[in-house]
Formats: C-alpha cells, sequence, structure tokens
C-alpha cells in the first residue's frame, strides 16, 4: 500500500508539472481538464495515506500490545491474522455518502411511482378519444418493433434487430427499426427469404411459421403497456431500498455513529466474509482495534460497546 500511495504522490505531482506548463504557454482549455484530474488524484492520494498511517497504527501504536496478546490465544495460522487485520482496515468507511444514496433511492422511487401512474392515466385518456394510431401506447409488441438498442455504443444493435423478429413471431420482412445512426447502412441485418407456393395446392406449414404463429398468438395475449406501468408503480411503492453486507449491517439503524457503523461493519466482515467465531477475546480485541482505527479523541470503545453492538446483528 506505500508503494500505492508513492505512485498516487508521483502522478500527482506530474499532473501538478503539466499545469504549470499550460499556464506557461496559456492552454486555458487543456488546464481545465487537468484541474479536474488532479481535484480527482487528490482524493485518491489523500485516501491513501489515510490507509497507510491506520496500517500504521495497527502494526505500530502501543494501544495494540493487548489487542495482540488476546489474539494470539485464538489465532493458530497467519490467514487469520490477515483476514483480521483486512477487516479492521475495509471497515473503516464514511457511511455517510452511502446513506445519502439510499435517502434518494427511497425519493426515486416515489417519484418513479407517480410518474408511472401519471402516464398510464394519460394513455387511458388518450384511449377514450377514441383516435386510431400511435399503437406504441399500447402494445407492447409495437413498441419493441420501434425500438433499438444503442446502449454500449450500438454494440448490440445488430444483435438486437436480429433477434427482435424471431423473438415477437415476425415474418423477417416485418421487422421494423427506427432510424439508423449516421453513417449506418440502412440495409436490413438479414436477407429476406422469398417462398413460392402453389396456390392449388395444400399449404404445409412448417416447423418455423408454427412457431410464429404461436408466438404472435402469445403477444396477442399480453396485457398493454399501460398495464406494464401500472406494475412499475405498485413495484416501485411496495420496494424498500437496502444496502447489503457491510454496507448493510452499518447503516442498518438511522442513527449515525462512527463508533456503532465501524463496528457493525467489523462484525459483518468478521463473521459474514472471513468465518470468524467472535469469542469473548475477538470482541475484547475489536474493542481495541476500533479505537486504533477511529483514533478520535471523543471516541471511546469499550468491549461492553462491541457485545451490545453485535448482539443486535
Amino acid at each position: 500500500m506505500a508503494a500505492s500511495l508513492a505512485n498516487a504522490e508521483e502522478t500527482l505531482n506530474g499532473i501538478d508539472g503539466k499545469i504549470e506548463s499550460c499556464i506557461r504557454w496559456g492552454e486555458g482549455d487543456y488546464l481545465l481538464c487537468l484541474r479536474k484530474d488532479r481535484a480527482e488524484a487528490v482524493v485518491h492520494r489523500d485516501m491513501l495515506a489515510l490507509e497507510v498511517d491506520c496500517l500504521r497504527r495497527l502494526a505500530q501504536d502501543a494501544r495494540m500490545r493487548d489487542a495482540f496478546a488476546l489474539l494470539t490465544r485464538e489465532f493458530s495460522d497467519d490467514g487469520q491474522w490477515r483476514n483480521f487485520t483486512s477487516a479492521a482496515l475495509v471497515a473503516r468507511q464514511d457511511f455517510s455518502k452511502y446513506r445519502v444514496r439510499l435517502k434518494r433511492a427511497e425519493e426515486l422511487k416515489g417519484e418513479i411511482a407517480d410518474a408511472a401512474e401519471t402516464l398510464a392515466k394519460l394513455i387511458h385518456e388518450y384511449s377514450d378519444t377514441s383516435i386510431t394510431g400511435l399503437s406504441e401506447l399500447f402494445s407492447i409488441p409495437d413498441l419493441l418493433r420501434r425500438t433499438d438498442n444503442y446502449e454500449m455504443q450500438g454494440h448490440n444493435l445488430h444483435m438486437w434487430r436480429s433477434m427482435r423478429p424471431h423473438i415477437l413471431g415476425d415474418m423477417k420482412e416485418m421487422d421494423i427499426s427506427v432510424e439508423s445512426p449516421e453513417g449506418e447502412s440502412s440495409e436490413p441485418t438479414l436477407p429476406i427469404d422469398i417462398v413460392f407456393v402453389q396456390v392449388d395446392g395444400e399449404i404445409e406449414i412448417t416447423p418455423e411459421e408454427a412457431a410464429r404463429n404461436m408466438l404472435r398468438y402469445a403477444w396477442g395475449t399480453a396485457p398493454h403497456f399501460s398495464a406494464l406501468l401500472g406494475t412499475i408503480a405498485n413495484a416501485a411503492r411496495a420496494f424498500k431500498p437496502s444496502e447489503s453486507g457491510m454496507i448493510g449491517a452499518a447503516i442498518r439503524s438511522r442513527q449515525r455513529s462512527p463508533k456503532t457503523e465501524y463496528l457493525r461493519a467489523f462484525g459483518n466482515l468478521l463473521t459474514e466474509v472471513h468465518k470468524f467465531a467472535l469469542t469473548t477475546p475477538i470482541m475484547q480485541a475489536m474493542a481495541i482495534v476500533a479505537n486504533v482505527v477511529i483514533n478520535l479523541p471523543d471516541v471511546d470503545v469499550t468491549y461492553d460497546d462491541v457485545r451490545k453492538v453485535l448482539a443486535k446483528r
């Protein structure tokens, strides 16, 4: 980790050098980009510096002497020491950002439910006008036929266009795509097969045609798009945003406390990830380690704190 910190310092120094050159040569546009890079590099460097400082305290702080004595009676191999130290370090997090995003998710799910209900209501009102057309408002197959996938820089565009008629039960020539991206050929991605049959002969349905008929029938029984919006609204209102693992354990309570959050995260990592049994000596050592890691003058973690917090897991 010390090597990572040294690399971060070197990267930051390199950016500072580039900024000085830009100022000297008056390259204003490039300077804005470099200052953004510098801000990110400072955050990364400071994070690594804090982790290195924490590791040094875990190895050298006089308070750790009692923790080492307690854990020596519990641990029998180097892997246990590594896992315990790793959990102690990883549990040192700023959990406030996770609380913020959880609160934002709670707000957004309500807004999503409201928007879905509003759109469903508008579609029903449009249907009442009896004006034909705009089938994409009602038919899921028609909506899929008119929608292409441009995510990942169009990586799945041709795959989706090729698979769409098979999914919807369409003949190849029935597949409808939206306007192609600039510079892309508008030619169909798959050739169209034309089969001639005798009018007076008996027409045999191929397995492929039977499959298409079945799919078209199945899609004909699908709910309208407005029904899907109703499902989205109900699901969003019923959903309870949450975090899992160490983060979920740390912020389970609404009360913000560096001591409680750290102990919950620490305990979760030890038990759920590294499969430790939390014996009395280990919990006593956790209290000592928590004081060393948190390292705040107004925070004092005791064995009783550890026992009470972990009893509520």
